[in-house]
């Protein structure tokens, strides 16, 4: 199985019913009950929706942003500034203003917060497509769509993990043929899962395929000459490994419509690690 972890800029491959009670008119003692219709449930549900969620520009939210920021920054002063008092009511103020900017500041970032399934949704074709394309049969699992993330993150990681998909299917899941041939379902499995943890988003996508041989790396680095054999002899597997990330590198021995032309990991590495550091 090859995992991939994208999160702390690590990406790491691993080689191997309801009723309503209405009064008529007239009759002040009748109640009659009703089930209501599928059309006033969907009305219902969807008054529900707008009540309770508005739009709001994006430029709006980045400018809030940037007030709450400054806001933080001049809250960080008074507190600083009021360690130097010793009187109990400018202490108590200085508290209650600390809390008060901290709950204001969560919030603006909540406004931010989507779940990671608004662009997950679309992965399920973009794997069936591209399986097709290889002629090859895969499918995609997907957990944790309901894990939130910054809206500009979110965009900003749509292109590497639909590359890290694309490599999936045309490095990682064999011919169904030869999964056959190695006692393998002939579809084959990825899973991308995103969850919590320390604080962060954790990302990994893993598939079932034959995994990445580390000789077979090597070769090709030596081939590229990204590497002298002397260095290579001199790196481990998860070294190896890592030689996918190096610029130029490919294991493809022709170029198609989707690998072979030796831009792919490295670009995929850097734009991680780049949103990561925001």
């Amino acid at each position: 199985m090859v995992a991939r972890r994208v999160g702390h800029a690590t990406l790491v491959p691993v080689p191997d019913g309801s009723r309503t009670v209405a009064q008529l008119p007239g009759a002040a003692a009748s109640l009659v009950t009703a089930e209501p219709s599928l059309h006033e449930a969907a009305e219902s549900r969807t008054s529900a929706v707008s009540d309770s969620s508005i739009r709001v520009d994006v430029g709006l939210l980045d400018k809030l942003m940037t007030l709450v920021g400054e806001l933080v920054l001049a809250r960080n002063q008074i507190v600083q500034f009021s360690t130097l008092q010793e009187k109990h009511s400018v202490l108590s103020t200085v508290q209650r203003l600390n809390l008060l900017t901290t709950e204001l500041q969560v919030g603006v970032m909540k406004t931010r917060m989507q779940p990671i399934g608004t662009i997950w949704s679309k992965f399920p074709r973009v794997v069936r497509d591209l399986a097709l394309a290889c002629a090859k049969q895969a499918r995609i699992d997907l957990e944790g769509q309901e894990t939130e993330l910054d809206k500009t993150i979110i965009e900003a990681i749509r292109d590497p993990l639909t590359h890290l998909l694309r490599n999936a299917i045309d490095h990682g899941i064999e011919l169904p043929a030869e999964r056959l041939a190695r006692g393998k379902p002939a579809e084959g499995r990825l899973a991308l899962h995103a969850f919590h943890e320390g604080g962060k988003v954790i990302i990994e996508i893993a598939d079932d395929g034959a995994g990445i041989d580390p000789l077979r790396i090597r070769a090709k680095a030596i081939q590229a000459k990204l590497v002298t054999p002397e260095q290579a002899d001199r790196l481990n597997n998860r070294d190896l490994v890592n030689l996918i990330f190096l610029p130029g590198f490919s294991t493809t021995d022709q170029v198609s419509q989707f690998s072979g032309r030796g831009v792919g990991m490295d670009v995929v590495r850097t734009n991680i690690e780049r949103i990561a550091a925001r």
